[in-house]
């Protein structure tokens, strides 16, 4: 399994490392102004226009761990074709298949 990109950063420039995590954090833990579903969900449909798998299923898991039902992340990937089209929408729907029908 390829390592985490932060771990890679963070060996290879722990001081931006140590930047980008307290920025990560500051928007991930301490922004109160949108509930932390709402932030992974918003996550989840900016990882499908840009067809990251890995990102939308870790983000997908994590809105469903933060109060988000499948319903709503189903809502999310479909309103993505509104921006990304059928491409972006088709990339989503593969890889959250297994996730949505647990």
């Amino acid at each position: 399994m390829a390592r985490n990109h932060w771990t890679i950063l963070g060996e290879l420039d722990p001081e931006l490392n140590d930047k980008i995590a307290s920025w990560r954090t500051h928007l991930v833990n301490d922004n109160d102004k949108l509930e932390r579903k709402y932030r992974e969900l918003v996550n989840v449909a900016m990882a499908c226009i840009l067809k990251q798998e890995p990102v939308i299923l870790a983000h997908a898991k994590l809105a469903l761990e933060n109060g988000a039902t499948k319903a709503e992340v189903l809502g999310t990937v479909e309103q993505v074709l509104t921006m990304g089209g059928f491409p972006s929408f088709r990339c989503a729907m593969l890889t959250l298949d297994e996730l949505l029908h647990e």
